[in-house]
């Protein structure tokens, strides 16, 4: 059995590092999004479909059953893929993005969707002042400069790309989020009760698609760096109940 971890943005595989050691021992991947803190493939433009048939690919490649556990743009990724390919999922936990169609996107999300706009708010975004917006949002300060050395050059165009790709993600994607196949898959969504990005109401709304169980924890959006012990008491507690 594997547990598969997917970060979202603006983060990389280093998201996990609080989480993974309070985790029972057992095989674990920490995907690394394309163009986040990693190279991005020959002719990959980033755009969402992209990065779910990407993330599918990796999912296919590692052994099963597979645990995944996603967070904010790898909880998106990862619901797309269950939609899609339930079978590569043996149980999942997702938290601190929504998936309604009704979702209206947060204001530095509408910033980075905006041609130009964007590009001026990436080219002021100092690793200084990504440190600040961070530790605002919750995220403590020694996780938020390691988080904020990440976002270079290459992350910031992934991100641009992968947000004006998903203008309409919701819309596009939360109507396939249905069916037996995905009940038939354990879920937990996990959300920090004060997420700026995210309320955690939409925690409520993909229970109710998916048949999953809902935690939420006195944090905000960043859940596995702010409350890690506590995400992983919930993520056991859920792995044991389900019987993984």
């Amino acid at each position: 059995m594997t547990t598969v971890l997917i970060h979202g943005v603006p983060d990389t595989a280093r998201v996990w590092s609080r989480l993974t050691p309070l985790l029972p021992e057992r095989e674990a991947v920490s995907l690394s999004l394309p163009g986040f803190g990693c190279a991005v493939p020959p002719g990959f433009q980033g755009t969402k479909e992209e990065y779910a048939d990407w993330l599918i690919a990796a999912l296919e490649a590692i052994p099963a059953p597979r645990d995944v556990i996603a967070h904010d743009w790898g909880s998106i990724l990862m619901l797309r893929v269950l939609s899609l390919r339930p079978d590569l999922i043996r149980s999942w936990v997702g938290g601190g993005a929504p998936y309604s169609a009704d979702y209206t996107w947060h204001p530095t999300a509408r910033l980075w969707q905006t041609p130009g706009a964007g590009e001026k708010a990436m080219d002021r975004l100092t690793p200084e002042l990504a440190v600040e917006m961070l530790k605002r949002a919750g995220v403590p300060e020694i996780e938020a400069q390691a988080a904020a050395q990440d976002i270079d050059a290459r992350m910031k165009a992934s991100i641009l790309a992968l947000y004006r790709s998903g203008r309409d993600v919701f819309c596009e994607w939360a109507p396939d989020l249905s069916g037996r196949d995905v009940h038939d898959v354990p879920g937990l969504a996990l959300w920090g009760e004060s997420d700026a990005y995210a309320g955690p109401a939409y925690a409520d709304r993909i229970a109710e698609a998916t048949g999953a169980q809902v935690v939420r924890l006195d944090c905000g959006h960043w859940w596995q760096v702010e409350r890690p012990k506590e995400a992983a008491d919930a993520i056991v507690r859920f792995w044991s109940a389900v019987g993984v």
